[in-house]
């Protein structure tokens, strides 16, 4: 019985201990410098026009069109990649699963529609690619959906 009666003693002990901190930290909040309102500047304008465009590539339709390749992962002797023709149409190099129905050119953003064959989901995605780099041989993309400082190089394979 005494037991128990220090059991709860203890536990009436640390409650109202936990309620002193509590009144403590209420007390601290309204000093607390990171809960100062500070105006909702999202619907500002952009005053510098430079700025705005900084990140945007100008890309050349035209320099897309052919094959680009890249090393398949632990096979350097082996390239994958799609090929983009003219017609909007695309096609998949050395990747039997993942097939390129078309594409399209947004601004800097490349979308490519493709599905999978083999697998038991069909369905088609687009994915979605940031072009961050495009000389007459190579090709530079960022997958929206990747990691920050994620990137895939692609070389023009004739």
């Amino acid at each position: 019985m005494v037991r128990f009666n220090l059991v709860c003693l203890l536990i009436l002990a640390v409650a109202c201990n936990g309620a002193k901190n509590k009144e403590v930290v209420k007390e601290e909040l309204p000093d607390d410098s990171s809960l100062v309102s500070i105006a909702d500047s999202s619907n500002a304008g952009i005053t510098d026009s430079i700025a705005a465009v900084a990140d945007t590539l100008h890309v050349d339709a035209a320099k897309l069109i052919g094959k680009w390749v890249q090393p398949v992962a632990g096979l350097d002797k082996e390239t994958q990649g799609f090929q983009l023709r003219k017609n909007g149409t695309a096609k998949s190099i050395n990747m039997y699963t993942l097939v390129y129905e078309k594409w399209r050119l947004t601004h800097d953003t490349l979308l490519l529609w493709n599905h999978s064959e083999g697998v038991k989901d069909t369905s088609t995605i687009v994915d979605t690619t940031i072009i961050k780099e495009l000389s007459d041989t190579s090709l530079v993309l960022f997958p929206v959906k990747a990691a920050e400082g994620y990137i895939e190089k692609y070389r023009k394979h004739n």
